[in-house]
């Protein structure tokens, strides 16, 4: 009698645990779904762990002072060695080809923030200066080509993606590099320091937009064609993939894959501002309060010394100019999905430009202060 009871209840019971195994396997492929998704954005954008303005403020505050601007709010310059020459997208750096584009792989422990997010501007005071910004891309740079040479220069505030581009980057923004060095472990040794005059710069306007194809946003210049490249480098270009790191650090290729930090930035500002900062009035009566001994700031940026023994300054890499590389190709080829215009032929030109004339001014520090701006952009008050 107990047997048959028994038997009786597990049949009772067999729908009921059924429908409890159909509940266990659901919540797995719901789980299993919600994993994947999460792991294919995760390839391009770490959306799971976005990040305020005030990450930028706190996380570049040992590697350079902030200085608040009258026009663009709280902007960044970064402490360099003496003997350094620095500029955006060329010192201490290098291209790499990925399918988002051309990515700029920083050796800076700050180079994830400052050459992925914002602009960059010139102060002929302070030297290169750095606006924060809310997107992230692979470089924020107008690419081009003269002359054998592929070009390319840091956007300036304000400036943004487009197919009719009408900004023209300051003669002195731009870097030159011969075709066949460019993928080369020591390009930097080829670039062409000698005046160019940039109406002869044959601008490339091809467009990454897989993000937001009807936004100026989630848009950037994507740079020269692979196939251009290969047709006059000496080695291969090989391409990419990315990972996301999980905390602000250095660029690095690891497995063949591009370890990189970009979150999402929060734009909700919430009267965010950086701990120290000084204004630019500041900052020329006192060029040195704040850094450390062994680095300049930008306030520096003129001073003139000697660099180490055995080491070179930028402008000693670039006392020899190299040869110029084979000539191009005079034809003509349309790029069948976007603007882009190809290396078809080359020229040479003999006009100067001018640089703007830099100051050697000195002047008290200050640790924190308030002004008023209209500024809207990230780091304005």
């Amino acid at each position: 009698m107990m047997v048959g009871a028994n038997r009786s209840l597990k049949q009772k019971n067999q729908p009921l645990l059924k429908l409890k195994a159909m509940k266990k396997i659901v919540f797995a492929l719901g789980f299993l779904m919600v994993t994947s998704i999460c792991v294919g954005g995760h390839n391009y954008f770490n959306y799971n762990v976005p990040i305020s303005v005030q990450t930028f403020y706190d996380e570049l505050a040992p590697y350079g002072e902030w200085i608040y601007h009258p026009q663009y709010g709280y902007t960044w310059s970064p402490y360099l060695p003496y003997y350094e020459d620095f500029k955006p997208y060329v010192t201490r750096g290098h291209w790499v080809f990925t399918d988002l584009g051309w990515t700029w792989v920083s050796d800076y422990p700050w180079g994830w923030a400052t050459f992925h997010y914002g602009r960059w501007f010139f102060d002929d005071y302070f030297g290169w200066m750095w606006i924060p910004g809310y997107e992230w891309a692979p470089a924020w740079v107008t690419w081009g080509y003269y002359d054998g040479y592929w070009a390319w220069a840091p956007m300036g505030p304000n400036m943004y993606v487009m197919n009719n581009y009408s900004w023209r980057a300051p003669a002195f923004w731009w870097t030159f590099v011969p075709f066949r060095y460019f993928c080369s472990t020591n390009w930097y040794s080829y670039i062409y320091n000698r005046p160019v005059q940039i109406n002869n710069i044959t601008y490339i306007t091809n467009i990454y937009n897989g993000n937001n194809p009807n936004s100026n946003q989630g848009n950037w210049y994507y740079g020269p064609r692979v196939k251009e490249v290969e047709k006059y480098s000496t080695v291969p270009v090989q391409k990419r993939t990315f990972e996301d790191a999980s905390k602000p650090d250095k660029t690095t290729i690891r497995d063949n894959k591009l370890v990189v930090y970009r979150p999402e930035i929060d734009q909700k500002q919430d009267n965010q501002k950086p701990v120290k900062f000084r204004t630019v009035e500041e900052g020329k009566a006192n060029p040195k309060a704040g850094g450390p001994a062994d680095q300049r700031t930008g306030g520096e940026m003129n001073k003139q010394t000697t660099p180490p023994a055995g080491q070179r300054t930028g402008g000693e890499m670039n006392k020899t100019v190299p040869n110029k590389t084979e000539p191009t190709k005079k034809t003509t080829t349309t790029a069948p999905t976007d603007k882009q215009t190809t290396p078809s032929s080359t020229k040479s030109s003999k006009n100067k430009s001018t640089a703007p004339s830099k100051t050697n001014t000195k002047s008290s520090t200050h640790e924190s202060s308030s002004s008023k701006t209209t500024s809207t952009k990230p780091g304005s008050k």
